[in-house]
């Protein structure tokens, strides 16, 4: 009989020589990925283009970005003058705050201004993009004639910005960009303003709102087709929606005085050339975001900082060192701006028709893809594009949703210019899909009857009770029309620079 010695120590023996094995083949595979890692690859040509910004063809003084930048600049100071510091300062002093990116460098980044020209009042009691400002503003008139006087020069600000041909961001593209956009409680004011002298005043007061109305929607326009971010292109397209619910609903009204004249449609519910949707040139910018991100990675990955040791200044430990320098060997900046670059790639190309559902599960699917870590070459930037890839899928389809409102609200027109009863309405769209189908997909209208509404099916992920539909003018009983604004009254809004 084997004494349980023995056993106990070939048992042992054993378990010693796998794990041994086992470790020594962790090492192994751990030498070969390391060696894989050695080199970064170049950049392909795709990401040298992409990360090449257009050039600025605007002046300051024609620039919106410059204006929203100085918007909030002090009383009667010059708004371009405090724009054009703003950026300054930021794009100088950005750098320095890339390499150190403790909490006290990045609250020096940003310009402040003790005397900057701050909103009076309280104008938010509206929802432009989920309920009717035609119905919600008109039973708080008194309030928003006391905050047109109360903030009178912020107002002429934002009327200012309309005459302006062109929009491009001139910060150094960074996460740490400052914000710029007008104030809420601006743009609020100036469609409560403007639905009150649409629906109460003067017949020359009801000429000016309207033609100050498409003036804004000309702005927006600038706005979504000139050079910037994404939060920029969003924020357009949400203005032109709350825009063209305010012009669908006055079209609704009987009572309201609208131009039909045989060439009036493209001033009174103008529609974009589907291009002016195109977001490539935000995600363009928004790569040059990732990029300059990932090189402060790999910068902080060489230097070894950590926010506690910013914090306390401590040196570094050696396993400290050790750590960052072995992680920073397993992330290839080039490699994973490649990467970042073919997602950008695939998101420009996106197109709308009736392939959008296809090319969105493409997308899905190619960002499911660079989650995999099988791969042994740079995992730590393979990682990175898998949690980035998803985030910018839904962007072009809200996109193409706007534009769909857009044809909806130039449907509605058509629908009172032409007079169209009810009962003819879904004949009438289906003779004119170029009014009645999504750009996105193809997808028709709604008719509701019940409710006497036009609706648009959706294909982006659109915040709960964003509003995407109209309600259709009704003709109303025989020597009650409303007189209709003359045709020579509206400019066309501006085109896009």
């Amino acid at each position: 009989m084997i004494p349980l010695s023995r056993i106990a120590g070939r048992i042992l023996k054993w378990v010693g020589l796998v794990a041994g094995s086992l470790t020594l083949l962790a090492l192994v595979l751990f030498a070969v990925v390391f060696a894989i890692n050695w080199r970064d690859e170049p950049l392909t040509p795709q990401a040298r283009a992409l990360l090449a910004a257009p050039p600025n063809p605007l002046k300051a003084d024609d620039n919106i970005y410059v204006a929203m930048a100085g918007f909030t600049a002090p009383a009667g100071a010059a708004v371009i003058t405090s724009g054009e510091s703003r950026i300054g300062y930021y794009n100088e002093h950005l750098e320095a705050v890339l390499h150190d990116p403790s909490a006290q460098a990045l609250g020096s980044l940003t310009l402040k201004d003790s005397q900057a020209l701050g909103f009076q009042g309280q104008a938010e009691f509206v929802q432009p993009l989920t309920g009717s400002l035609w119905e919600e503003v008109p039973p708080h008139r008194s309030q928003v004639e006391a905050l047109t006087v109360l903030n009178g020069e912020l107002y002429q600000r934002y009327l200012a910005l309309e005459r302006l041909p062109g929009y491009f961001e001139t910060a150094r593209p960074s996460y740490l960009a400052p914000a710029v956009f007008v104030p809420t409680e601006v743009r609020y004011l100036f469609l409560e303003d403007t639905v009150l002298r649409l629906r109460g005043g003067s017949a020359p007061e009801q000429r000016a709102a309207l033609d100050q109305l498409i003036a804004d929607v000309g702005l927006w326009r600038r706005v979504l087709t000139g050079q910037g971010l994404m939060i920029s292109k969003m924020l357009a397209l949400a203005y032109l929606e709350s825009d063209y619910l305010v012009l669908a609903d006055m079209i609704a009204d009987p009572q309201s005085a609208v131009p039909l004249g045989p060439d009036d449609a493209d001033n009174a519910a103008p529609l974009f050339a589907l291009r002016d949707f195109d977001l490539g040139t935000a995600f363009a910018g928004e790569f040059r975001v990732q990029a300059s991100l990932l090189e402060q990675t790999q910068y902080l990955y060489t230097i070894g900082w950590t926010p506690e040791a910013a914090r306390t200044g401590a040196p570094r430990t050696w396993s400290g060192r050790l750590g960052s320098e072995v992680s920073g060997h397993f992330f290839k900046l080039n490699a994973t701006v490649n990467l970042f670059a073919q997602q950008a790639g695939r998101l420009m190309a996106l197109a709308p028709g009736a392939g959008v559902a296809a090319a969105d599960k493409e997308l899905a699917d190619s960002s499911l893809s660079a989650w995999s870590l099988l791969g042994a070459y740079n995992p730590i930037g393979r990682l990175l594009a898998g949690i980035a890839a998803p985030m910018g899928v839904t962007y072009p389809l809200r996109a193409w949703d706007a534009a769909g409102l857009q044809r909806l609200v130039r449907a509605g027109y058509e629908i009172r210019r032409q007079r169209i009863a009810p009962a003819d309405i879904p004949a009438f769209l289906a003779r004119h899909p170029e009014w009645s189908t999504h750009p996105g997909d193809g997808r028709p209208f709604l008719w509701l009857p019940e409710s006497r509404e036009i609706r648009v099916q959706t294909i982006g992920e659109q915040p709960h009770g964003r509003r995407f539909s109209i309600r259709i003018w009704q003709a109303p009983p025989p020597g009650a029309d409303a007189p209709q604004i003359s045709p020579a009254s509206l400019a066309p809004p501006a085109p896009p620079r």
